[in-house]
């Protein structure tokens, strides 16, 4: 019984000193004795005992050497088992979130996703840092100014909701004079196939050097007769198509420049925008900005586009708005101003070599109005090598207004590319061949009003960052 307070171990060495004891010893004794007398089995079943006791003892050994260690390597393999599960709990967590939660990146900005594409947010962002100078005869403040301006800081949130179909886009821009944000964009939109249906506020489809985004112009910024023609942002719906080679779009809006106001604002009474692209050669995809890289195919799009409004009437509130396009808000509200516009363009690109012509047509009628306004922009540009493009173009403008010049400005200049528009550097001299007169003058642009004069000089230079 005392053998049950003994180690395992123990109980082997026990044992096999009983067997010894049985079975060798008598044979031991008897070999004192008699020693002479011992036969030759005898012999041999102690020599056999004696190296069946040599394998128990290092038997015993090893036991012995293990003995203290199943403590330890089970105490040891729990605590290293607790730690692999805990490890990979964590990476089944990260790997929920990368693979079947969450995807992250970089894909011409940074977006985070589910891994099934159904939700999606993309932020984008562009700066636009521009050094201008501007010299003209006879200011009446200072003929030679110059500084450096954020022209553009912009910030964009986009993606989609519930699956691809359902998209959205914010985005809000940074006043240079003051650094203010204001809401630009910001609309949702739903997919049906070949068919768009958008609402919120955006760009009306009318004049494509505004629908082209001012990251992917030709020269540092667009041209004067866009600053006069063009449809800014509004707020309403809009219904688009776009198969293999034709598109078309249709927006009822609150019309041209009436972003960021109140649905029951004394604005506009009805405003209707339309526009048509037929594809000729090439891909949707290249006139996407005005660049013809050299490594495109040829391309060819036409457009063209019509907008009507026509502003509050009824109300006898007493404001006044810009019926006359010259800078001053000199028309009263309840004059009923009707606004008809046209617009057609042409684009072309030839691998490495860019042309682009546009024509606009605005008829404006009231009680106090009546004036025919029309506007001609031809630019190009081509490839030197892979990273250098040099670029003109040609404006001219009639706003059919007594004592105000035709407006005629050609611009020339280069762009240096690293990334194409994601990194790039433009700089262009414009020369005024008339007077640039008030309405056609655009501090954002660079040119002030001429004090009855021509001959204004502006160069800018600008670098450009997205990301």
């Amino acid at each position: 019984m005392f053998c049950l307070g003994f180690k395992t171990t123990d109980r082997v060495v026990f044992l096999v000193l009983a067997v010894t004891i049985a079975f060798g010893f008598p044979t031991l004794t008897a070999a004192q004795d008699t020693a002479n007398e011992i036969p030759e089995s005898a012999r041999k079943t102690i020599a056999d005992l004696t190296a069946r006791v040599a394998d128990l003892e290092r038997v015993v050994g090893r036991l012995r050497s293990v003995q203290d260690e199943p403590w330890l390597t089970t105490r040891r393999a729990a605590e290293i088992r607790g730690l692999v599960q805990d490890v990979l709990a964590d990476a089944d967590t990260r790997s929920s979130l990368l693979q079947d939660g969450m995807t992250a990146g970089w894909d011409k900005g940074f977006f985070l996703g589910s891994a099934d594409g159904n939700f999606l947010l993309k932020v984008q962002g562009q700066l636009q840092a521009r050094f201008v100078y501007n010299t003209q005869d006879n200011s009446a403040d200072d003929d030679h100014r110059w500084g450096f301006e954020n022209r553009r800081t912009k910030l964009t949130f986009s993606g989609n909701v519930i699956d691809p179909s359902w998209q959205y886009r914010i985005q809000s821009a940074a006043n240079r004079d003051g650094g203010d944000f204001d809401l630009d964009d910001a609309f949702i939109a739903k997919h049906f196939g070949d068919w768009t249906l958008r609402v919120g506020q955006f760009k009306p489809p009318f004049m494509r050097e505004e629908l082209v985004s001012s990251s992917r112009q030709l020269a540092v910024e667009r041209s004067l007769v866009n600053e006069v023609f063009n449809q800014g942002r509004s707020q309403g719906v809009e219904l688009a198509y776009r198969g293999d080679q034709f598109s078309a779009a249709v927006m009822l809006n609150e019309g041209f420049d009436r972003d960021n106001t109140p649905a029951l604002a004394q604005d506009t009474e009805f405003a209707i925008t339309a526009r048509v692209e037929a594809l000729l050669a090439g891909s949707w995809g290249q006139f996407k900005d005005f660049a013809s890289w050299p490594d495109e195919t040829s391309a060819v799009m036409i457009g063209a586009a019509v907008h009507y409004e026509r502003d509050e009437f009824g109300t006898g509130d007493g404001l006044f708005v810009d019926a006359d396009a010259d800078g001053l808000d000199d028309t009263p509200n309840d004059d009923e101003l009707e606004t008809l516009a046209f617009t057609a363009d042409l684009s072309l690109e030839f691998g490495s070599a860019n042309a682009f012509a546009a024509v606009v047509y605005r008829d404006l009628d009231s009680d106090s109005v009546d004036a025919e306004q029309l506007g001609v922009v031809v630019q190009g540009g081509v490839f030197l090598t892979n990273d250098w493009e040099i670029f003109a173009r040609y404006e001219w403008g009639d706003l059919d207004r007594a004592g105000v010049d035709d407006l005629s400005v050609i611009t020339f200049g280069v762009n240096r590319f690293w990334d194409k528009h994601a990194l790039k550097w433009s700089m262009d001299v414009g020369i005024g061949l008339s007077e640039i007169a008030e309405p056609w003058s655009a501090s954002g642009a660079g040119w002030r009003t001429d004090g009855g004069q021509d001959g204004q000089i502006v160069v800018r230079s600008q670098m450009q960052l997205l990301f």
